[in-house]
């Protein structure tokens, strides 16, 4: 796995406006507009549970273990994001391929 590809396909995704972060997050998982989840490694334990038990009830594919909250962060060029979704299929291709 190449780090800084994945941090450079998700500032990318981000950049075009196909991230999906927050709130809104578990409303896309819940309504399947969402194909994939990355989620910080230390995320609070309760958000993560939520978040993990959402893609699995949904079938939507996730990883857990690959960047930190503060990595995802800087990735958007925000200050905190916790977990992120994509809804665009290209990008998510991209980012598996780069997993």
């Amino acid at each position: 796995m190449d780090k800084q590809k994945l941090l450079n396909a998700i500032g990318m995704a981000y950049a075009s406006n196909n991230v999906i972060y927050g709130a809104k997050l578990l409303d896309f998982i819940k309504t399947n507009k969402t194909s994939f989840v990355i989620i910080g490694s230390n995320m609070g334990p309760s958000q993560k549970k939520k978040i993990t038990d959402k893609c699995i009830s949904h079938n939507i594919k996730y990883v857990d273990d690959v960047l930190t909250v503060e990595e995802l962060a800087q990735a958007c060029g925000r200050t905190t994001i916790v977990s992120v979704g994509f809804n665009n299929s290209n990008f998510v291709k991209l980012i598996k391929s780069t997993l």
